[in-house]
């Protein structure tokens, strides 16, 4: 497992856990790169986390690189306190790996050009 204060990537059960502090930029950063060797990921947040979710889950589906396969919150009683989270599934496309790619070759120029300056 793999653990950062505001994630947790769990690649046996294709999750990772997103808690509210986390900025979105790295977390689709995160999936991308858990992507490249799944088909699906399972993103998981309770209610403080689930707008990085939302923003990184709708941003790579406009970028192309996955699909929604499904959407589902879940409310359970702890103590007799509500805890909710939401599960997003995030698919990858056929063309991930193109798409994939080439953002790593922009990437890649992007950092030449500034070690040069």
């Amino acid at each position: 497992m793999s653990q950062n204060q505001n994630i947790n990537i769990l690649p046996e059960r294709k999750e990772i856990r997103i808690n509210s502090n986390e900025n979105a930029k790295r977390v689709m950063y995160l999936i991308k790169e858990f992507l490249l060797n799944n088909e699906y990921v399972d993103l998981i947040s309770g209610t403080g986390g689930a707008p990085v979710i939302v923003r990184t889950s709708e941003s790579l589906v406009r970028l192309g690189y996955v699909t929604y396969d499904h959407v589902k919150t879940d409310t359970t009683l702890l103590n007799n306190r509500r805890r909710t989270k939401l599960i997003v599934r995030i698919r990858r496309t056929e063309d991930f790996r193109k798409l994939y790619d080439e953002n790593e070759e922009i990437r890649r120029r992007t950092q030449e050009i500034n070690n040069m300056n």
